[in-house]
């Protein structure tokens, strides 16, 4: 692919083209990007704990968790940081982040971050979590995803498109919805073909439709939900269109499960790791089939039951901190993933490598008829009306063709009428009249891969 031309601001003046300040600024962190990818793996460190030091002494005055964190174990900051003096600062999990409450964000901001959004998640974990985020945040974000495009040379005048998880109403099959460019990232800067977008929980026969129709050159999904789709048009017996490369998220994506989405579209089979809090955690090499963390925003570390470094090949946890998130540091953040980092990449870049990452695995919904679709639970809906609850964490299992159990951990006790409602969100939302059984145990435990998984089929 040819390097794409950046869009004018100015009609009168194409070549050069002169952008607009975000399209500068976005085209200026791809300059920076360029450059500090190839640097070496201590180059690109000794910047990362420049940045750390930055945030740590925000952190520490202004951030009440780590305020009161440091003062428990009496960690100084001292003017320069290493490796050896990261590990001494406690492993955070997310059920500390919820416990300590409002003292997770930051009462003072430093100039020039932008306006600042509370978003929530659940994530793969079933475990609600309220966190900011700045303007700041949110342009490195869109500069990620503009390097993973380029990384992997798309056409940005191609269509491209999507089969994600969206509310109840929106973009159903066999519709879907459509837009006019490549979306935040790429819509300021380069000149993009349209977008189209389907709900990941239709029926896998609308999903089918929507894809011959539509026939996008690059489509976006759960690794989990293509290999579906792929089985139903094998069942079907109809041939897949021509797609310049399948495009995988959010869930892991198995050797087994690559291969198999290689031979069927016979296609190219891209993968990315990242997460609601973090953002890009790491982008698949554009040369091989591993990924290279974006250092530029993450500090990542797999580590063993001690806090200390895996060698690679060795499965470690994976802990994390963000170096632009000042609203509400993540700092040595278990994540709850299992992975494996690799052995420096013969590309050249000087990004570390992630060789396996032993995430989540989706489960899918089977109903009575033989369908089976990505589940959409309600979980947000459930968070954001019982807020009060202090829900910690919530499951749905799927024991039959007919019964379900949501299970939920949550600071107080629901009342006859609230337990019938949430009943009700859930059943609109998997779209079939189960026969629900609602639980509230202490705890809800994570599988072998340390992960806890907001749905599980059990059939």
């Amino acid at each position: 692919m040819e390097t794409p031309t950046p869009l004018s601001a100015l009609g009168s003046i194409q070549f050069p083209a002169i952008p607009d300040a975000q399209a500068s600024l976005q085209l200026a962190l791809q300059y920076q990007f360029e450059l500090s990818e190839w640097k070496s793996t201590g180059e690109i460190e000794t910047a990362q704990f420049n940045q750390l030091h930055i945030l740590l002494k925000h952190a520490q005055q202004n951030v009440p968790y780590y305020t009161k964190l440091f003062e428990k174990h009496g960690i100084q900051l001292p003017e320069r940081i290493d490796r050896a003096f990261l590990e001494k600062i406690p492993i955070s999990k997310r059920s500390d982040y919820q416990d300590c409450g409002d003292d997770f964000g930051s009462k003072k901001m430093p100039e020039g971050h932008g306006q600042m959004a509370v978003a929530r998640t659940s994530g793969s974990t079933g475990q609600p979590l309220k966190f900011g985020r700045s303007s700041i945040t949110q342009t490195i974000w869109r500069a990620l995803s503009t390097r993973e495009h380029l990384w992997h040379g798309r056409d940005f005048t191609k269509k491209i498109g999507a089969i994600r998880l969206a509310p109840p109403d929106y973009a159903p099959a066999p519709a879907g919805v459509q837009g006019n460019n490549w979306g935040a990232g790429v819509d300021k800067v380069f000149v993009s073909g349209p977008t189209v977008f389907l709900n990941a929980s239709s029926p896998l026969e609308g999903q089918l439709e929507w894809l011959m129709r539509e026939k996008p050159s690059y489509l976006l999904s759960f690794p989990s939900s293509l290999v579906a789709l792929t089985r139903y048009a094998e069942q079907k017996g109809i041939s897949l269109p021509s797609i310049t490369e399948l495009r995988c998220v959010g869930e892991k994506l198995s050797v087994e499960h690559r291969a198999y989405l290689k031979d069927k579209w016979q296609t190219k089979v891209t993968d990315m790791y990242s997460c609601e809090e973090m953002g890009y955690i790491a982008l698949q090499c554009p040369k091989n089939e591993h990924y290279h963390v974006q250092s530029e925003s993450v500090l990542l570390e797999i580590v063993d039951e001690n806090g200390r470094a895996c060698a690679p090949g060795t499965r470690g946890r994976v802990v994390i901190t963000s170096l632009n998130n000042f609203v509400t540091p993540f700092i040595r953040y278990d994540i709850g993933d299992i992975a494996e980092y690799g052995v420096p990449c013969s590309c050249g870049r000087g990004l570390p490598v992630i060789q396996h990452i032993h995430g989540r695995t989706r489960n899918r919904l089977l109903l009575p008829n033989g369908e089976n679709r990505m589940p959409r639970l309600g979980e947000f809906v459930i968070y954001k009306k019982y807020d009060d609850a202090g829900i910690r964490q919530l499951k749905c299992i799927q024991h039959s063709l007919e019964k379900v159990e949501l299970q939920i951990v949550a600071a107080r006790a629901f009342t006859e009428i609230e337990q019938k409602d949430l009943v009700d969100i859930l059943l609109q939302n998997l779209e079939h009249n189960f026969t629900v059984e609602l639980t509230f145990p202490a705890e809800i435990l994570r599988n072998p891969n340390g992960k806890l998984e907001v749905f599980e089929c059990r059939i």
